[in-house]
């Protein structure tokens, strides 16, 4: 679908998520770019999520999606309302764990990232407040950092709209229309909107959207994020973190606060789950916070809450037409709660497969026939094990 012809091709973009909003930024320079939402911008998956970036750590195998990712951060910080905030990264080791993250650690460095490998001396030394008793040492990241997630998605919205892109939010797809083999627009409950492609980025309803005979091995899941209250408030210098092998992960919040997360659990009955933390997660953080993480023997709970994602069998997204797909149309979901800073490259990624313009990194990762088959009931595996 090549627009080298120069004929304006009509994009509609289902889903004003992280991965919506950042596909109509890039493609809308010069495509006509249409995005609908049922509900708003970051209104679902996106609007919940921690906002950590750390695309060094989670594409290490891949350096130049990690080098994309991490300078798009930086270049985009301060436009529109945006605002990147950095901060290190450990990632906290065990015994078994240690002579893995030393390789990786030494690794990445080779390919010129600012990682290395702390042990636990060297880590309490530069961050005082944590107990590493129980622990083997750290991976060191000074690339990290964490973004609010609405802000940056609505950030992206202005940037996309200034460039000519229409978001119609509050209205609903209910239909893709196919003629010939090929996709020729979308019906929704507010009437049919003519399109030369569909991207649709629509988080886990994404298998619900596809036409007849088309889907994409996804699965939903839930995860869960709680707000402590320390009993002083965390320094500028508190880093994001994650504990492995208690499947939990860290940051700190711009007031002292501190958001944990983890509680990742899969789901049959996605639209009937609960929002809310669940009491035994909170009782959870209760317990092994203190136990890690000096000055919250005493902390109050701020807050907590549970969002639903799509996961993918090997936690990477699917940015690709599907198999047996219309021609012109792509999905771009199960990130795996990565949306956020696997984002910059799903615009670039989208725009290759459309058109066929180089992305500047590789985008097979993101393949849909990456998969032997489409299997979506494959064991589930979060970013917190991985």
């Amino acid at each position: 679908m090549s627009t080298t012809d120069g004929e304006l091709e009509h994009v509609v973009i289902v889903g004003a998520g992280i991965a919506g909003c950042h596909t109509a930024r890039n493609l809308a320079a010069d495509h006509e770019v249409t995005v609908i939402d049922r509900t708003g911008v970051a209104a679902e998956a996106t609007g919940l999520s921690a906002g950590i970036v750390a695309p060094t750590l989670f594409y290490s195998d891949v350096p130049d999606i990690a080098r994309h990712a991490n300078a798009f951060f930086r270049e985009f910080d301060g436009t529109h309302g945006f605002e990147f905030t950095r901060r290190d990264r450990i990632d906290v080791m065990t015994d078994d764990e240690v002579a893995d993250a030393r390789a990786l650690a030494q690794r990445l460095a080779d390919e010129g990232f600012p990682v290395s490998f702390l042990g636990t001396e060297e880590v309490t030394e530069r961050y005082s407040e944590f107990d590493f008793d129980e622990f083997a040492g750290a991976v060191l990241y000074e690339d990290t950092g964490w973004v609010d997630p609405y802000t940056y998605a609505t950030a992206l919205q202005s940037a996309a709209e200034d460039r000519g892109a229409e978001f119609r939010l509050d209205s609903e797809v209910t239909d893709i229309d196919v003629e010939n083999g090929t996709v020729v627009s979308v019906e929704t409950d507010m009437g049919r909107v003519d399109a030369d492609a569909v991207v649709i980025a629509a988080g886990w309803r994404t298998r619900d959207l596809l036409p007849d005979g088309v889907d994409v091995p996804i699965r939903p899941y839930r995860t869960q994020v709680i707000v402590l209250e320390p009993d002083e408030p965390l320094t500028e210098q508190f880093p994001l973190g994650r504990i492995k092998s208690e499947h939990l992960y860290f940051r700190p919040e711009h007031n002292g606060d501190l958001l944990v997360g983890g509680g990742h659990h899969p789901l049959e009955t996605p639209a009937s789950a609960s929002k809310d933390a669940d009491e035994s997660f909170r009782l959870e953080i209760a317990d092994s916070v203190p136990e890690f993480i000096d000055g919250f023997g005493d902390a109050g709970f701020v807050n907590g809450w549970a969002g639903i994602d799509a996961a993918s069998p090997d936690t990477r997204p699917i940015v690709d037409a599907p198999e047996n797909a219309p021609t012109g149309v792509l999905v771009a979901t199960g990130f795996n709660g990565l949306g956020i800073m696997t984002s910059p490259v799903v615009g670039p990624t989208v725009r290759q497969r459309l058109t066929g313009t180089d992305a500047g990194f590789p985008i097979e990762p993101f393949a849909a026939d990456r998969f032997e088959r489409i299997d979506t009931s494959f064991e589930y595996v979060s970013t917190s094990e991985i």
